[in-house]
């Protein structure tokens, strides 16, 4: 994706970019993040966790990709949650 905007939290760096349709939400955890597919995994598992109680509330006509920063393996639901939460009112995606 390289156009749209991008917005840092401590624990995550999302990238926004407008398209057609119904919103999208993709997780990403790179391999700096942790090198073991099964904690990519489950930290994969842990943003969409977070973001799935505020998915109704995403604006249409947007794509989401979520970058987990290193902080995150260091937080657990509810704080992932609440930085979650945070970006996305900070990128004026919430209805």
């Amino acid at each position: 994706m390289e156009k749209g905007k991008v917005y840092h939290s401590p624990f995550f760096v999302l990238r926004v970019a407008k398209s057609d349709g119904i919103a999208r939400v993709s997780a990403v955890v790179p391999n700096k993040v942790a090198k073991l597919a099964v904690k990519r995994n489950k930290y994969r598992r842990l943003i969409y966790n977070a973001v799935g109680p505020i998915f109704s509330k995403i604006k249409p006509d947007f794509h989401v990709i979520v970058f987990a920063k290193s902080e995150l393996l260091k937080s657990d639901l509810t704080d992932a949650s609440k930085e979650i939460h945070g970006v996305f009112v900070k990128a004026g995606l919430l209805m």
